[in-house]
């Protein structure tokens, strides 16, 4: 996931919960009023789904990280290699290259 990209989220996560919250702001002559419908809903969706992306963007970067482990560690074992090496049995149609003589 790009960053500009998780960036952008945020911002827009956070420009929609102060909103939220100013509209929850009440004055001393106003009755107190729960959340209305869509900004409960809202209240729900947006942390899920900014903490979904937090979670596949952490899996990706953790997939990544194991990938690259692998490619650059492992185990060497040329006895392994000179075994499966000599169990091969040289090809007799091959031809052989010509031989070299003196001019």
């Amino acid at each position: 996931m790009d960053l500009s990209v998780l960036l952008a989220l945020l911002t827009t996560t956070l420009s929609s919960l102060s909103l939220v919250l100013a509209s929850n702001d009440t004055s001393t002559t106003e009755a107190p009023r729960g959340l209305s419908e869509s900004e409960r809903l809202a209240a729900i969706i947006v942390p899920s789904i900014v903490g979904g992306l937090i979670l596949i963007g952490i899996l990706a970067f953790i997939i990544v990280k194991v990938k690259e482990k692998r490619q650059t560690e492992g185990t060497y074992r040329p006895s392994s290699e000179e075994q499966a090496g000599s169990r091969t049995e040289p090809n007799a149609a091959l031809k052989l290259p010509p031989e070299e003589r003196l001019i």
